[in-house]
């Protein structure tokens, strides 16, 4: 089996390439993928996980998480599932506790660390792999891998997870593939779906820039619903934006869906407009259009750039204003429609 990270871009150990030699996609049988994260992360690591079930026929995949972030992860891809629990029942699990679950993890063919945290770096180490894999940050943690990808802050997320099975000759399928349903779009009642919330409240686009995004597009597009998105935690309630926007009928609330509904409603949805959330990644997976606002991460990470998807930004990351995020998301629907009419 030919290992492609050789070069300045990536690279792989003189003994990984040897052990690689006396390996073949089909005698790989384990690979297990490490990532922690939120939903978002979860699900841009679905199609590296749809590229390894074609390059590796044969592989059990192990997917490796911690206990508070499980919500949305693409268990339906995977064989088995490890969890870490940083608590159990209400008490934080002591660092021992933590090991003996770690080593759980179990002896691999492959590793692949997409997490490069503290909790990861210590899974790696105290489990055996032919091949481990990471892209470490800090170069003290190159130690633990025998093959280093890079990661950049202007590739988009989910091609820098699929990078690493390009290292064993995959051929990374575009458009992307999610294996979600293929969702039609509402065509009789339209609807554009905003979500106001995100991860941390310093990706938060504000509230009162949110309303007054909300009310504009309601006149200019009166044929339309325009629902926003209620979230779980009291932070997330969007019941004092219905109440200032009262006075605009086709501007409802969308009360909070289990998983399976949300992918169903982001994908009937004729756009989604967001902060830099989870819930984008959701409705990017299931080829729902998007219009992100960007201002606390790097819009580039993720923005697929296949005229799907909008990111709003200045050069200098500052909060973009209302009329700058207006005409981006009119531009942006009046585009994917012209094209729909033009078909």
């Amino acid at each position: 089996m030919y290992l492609w990270a050789r070069e300045k871009g990536g690279y792989s150990t003189k003994r990984a390439r040897k052990l690689a030699e006396n390996m073949t996609h089909e005698s790989v049988k384990s690979i297990a993928i490490i990532r922690h994260g939120a939903i978002g992360d979860l699900v841009v690591t679905r199609p590296l996980i749809l590229e390894l079930r074609e390059i590796f026929p044969y592989a059990k995949l192990t997917l490796s998480l911690v206990d508070h972030y499980q919500y949305g992860a693409p268990i339906d891809l995977v064989d088995r599932v490890h969890i870490v629990h940083k608590k159990k029942n209400g008490r934080k699990t002591t660092f021992f506790e933590r090991i003996k679950e770690m080593q759980c993890l179990g002896e691999h063919d492959i590793v692949m660390d997409l997490a490069d945290d503290a909790l990861s770096m210590w899974t790696v180490l105290l489990n055996k792999a032919k091949l481990k894999m990471g892209f470490p940050h800090r170069e003290y943690r190159r130690l633990l891998f025998n093959i280093v990808l890079p990661r950049s802050d202007f590739v988009l997320e989910t091609e820098n997870m699929l990078h690493f099975a390009s290292v064993f000759g995959a051929r990374a399928f575009h458009p992307l593939r999610y294996g979600l349903p293929a969702y039609t779009r509402e065509m009789q009642k339209p609807y554009v779906s905003y979500f106001t919330s995100a991860s941390t409240q310093h990706k938060c686009w504000p509230k009162n820039h949110f309303v007054e995004l909300i009310r504009k597009m309601a006149i200019q597009y009166p044929t339309y619903m325009h629902m926003i998105m209620d979230g779980v935690k009291a932070d997330e309630k969007v019941d004092d934006m219905i109440n200032t926007l009262k006075d605009c009928p086709n501007v409802c609330k969308q009360q909070v869906l289990a998983l399976d509904k949300v992918y169903e409603y982001l994908g009937k949805a004729s756009m989604v407009v967001s902060n830099d959330t989870g819930v984008r990644n959701m409705a990017v997976a299931v080829n729902t259009p998007t219009v992100g606002i960007f201002f606390a991460t790097g819009a580039y990470r993720y923005w697929p750039r296949d005229g799907q998807h909008e990111a709003v930004f200045t050069p200098n990351a500052t909060v973009p204003e209302v009329k700058m995020v207006f005409e981006a998301c009119v531009a942006h629907l009046n585009q994917l429609y012209l094209k729909e009419e033009m078909k």
